[in-house]
Parts: structure tokens; C-alpha cells; sequence
């Protein structure tokens, strides 16, 4: 409201002297203009959605953030290591070389390979992302992107964007959990960039 009646007072003042000073109001109304549409892109206008909530621009300013550091990444394998007990899930550059190895539970990787795979898709584990995914989806949100966002040691870290009622949710997960949701609900999967020069590999064995 607080803005909504700063703004107002100033279209006001401009328009009273729009008579007398013509080429400074046209230099008012070009910067209120431009003011009005950042103001309102961010939802911080009464009344007015955020330019996200827009038909056609969904995702468009997460998508237009996330490019400048990060990369969007692809699931390309997952290869089983120590007797089966574990997999590395690969996540490769979708426009580049390098690829995360990312290690995952058994648990984890047959939530992963139940999207498409129907034998895999009776398992325990893929059910419960199923359901996660729908949880989400009946509360009126959505899954915008997962993002690889950390890395210690051979440890990576995770979080899943959510989406609802015009707001964003950021949730700490585990990189083959929000894998595995992502895939779900058709989201892409990101790895910031720091991660992919720290971590990145050419050639995984």
C-alpha cells in the first residue's frame, strides 16, 4: 500500500506540470514508466502480478536467473559400485563435456529409473516420489527446477524450487531426491557453475 501511494503522488506532480515543463516530463514518465514495470515483474504493486504469474512467462525470470550461473544438466547414466549397495548417478552438461558423479542409494536410483521404466516403477521407493510429486501438485504447487548448488568433498548438495500461490519455496534435499522429483514433474535440473569447476569431470569411469 505504501508504494502504491508513493507511486500515485508522484504520476500526480507529474501531470500538474506537465504544461509547463514538457521535456522533463517526458523523462519523468519514460523513468515512472520503467519503475512501474520492475515494481510490478516483483509483485510489489497491489493488485498486479508478478510478471512469473503472467500467462506465457512462467519460470521466465527463475529460467533467465538460474542461466548466468548455472547449467542445466541431464541424468546420462547411473553404474552400480560396491557390490550393488550404491550407483553413481551421472549428471552430464546438456550443452557441454563435463558430468557430476553423484553417489546414490540403491533406494534413491530406483526412484530414478521408475520414470519410463514400468518394472521399476512397481518399487517401493519410485511410489513414494510418485507421491511426493502429487503432494505437491494438490496443494496447488509446483516443482520450477531442482539445483545441484554444493559440493564437499565427494559430498554434493541440493535444493528443490517450488512454486505457489506466487511465491518461491526453496527446500534443502539430497541431489538424488530432487533428482528423482524432477523428473517426475518434468522440471530441469541445474548445477551451479562453482560446483561443475570443482567437481567436474571429463571422462567418468
Amino acid at each position: 500500500m505504501v508504494l502504491a501511494h508513493i507511486f500515485g503522488r508522484l504520476i500526480v506532480g507529474v501531470l500538474r506540470g506537465m504544461l509547463h515543463r514538457w521535456p522533463s516530463t517526458v523523462l519523468a514518465l519514460t523513468l515512472l514508466i520503467g519503475g512501474g514495470l520492475v515494481l510490478g515483474s516483483r509483485g510489489l504493486i497491489p493488485g498486479m502480478p508478478a510478471l512469473s504469474e503472467l500467462p506465457g512467462f512462467e519460470g521466465a525470470t527463475a529460467s533467465t536467473a538460474a542461466a548466468s550461473d548455472t547449467r542445466e544438466m541431464v541424468v546420462e547414466n547411473m553404474q552400480p559400485v560396491r557390490n550393488g549397495e550404491q550407483v553413481n548417478l551421472i549428471l552430464k552438461e546438456k550443452s557441454g563435456n563435463r558430468r557430476l558423479i553423484v553417489i546414490a542409494g540403491m533406494s534413491e536410483a530406483l526412484g530414478i529409473a521408475g520414470v519410463g521404466n514400468q518394472e521399476a516403477a512397481r518399487s517401493e521407493p519410485s511410489k513414494t516420489y510418485d507421491f511426493m510429486s502429487s503432494l505437491v501438485q494438490e496443494l496447488g504447487g509446483r516443482v520450477d527446477r531442482v539445483v545441484v548448488n554444493n559440493v564437499t568433498d565427494t559430498t554434493f548438495y541440493a535444493k528443490v524450487i517450488m512454486r505457489t500461490d506466487g511465491r518461491q519455496i526453496e527446500v534443502e534435499s539430497r541431489p538424488s531426491d530432487a533428482v528423482a522429483l524432477a523428473l517426475r514433474a518434468k522440471a530441469p535440473i541445474f548445477a551451479e557453475v562453482s560446483v561443475l569447476d570443482k567437481a567436474g569431470v571429463l571422462n567418468p569411469r
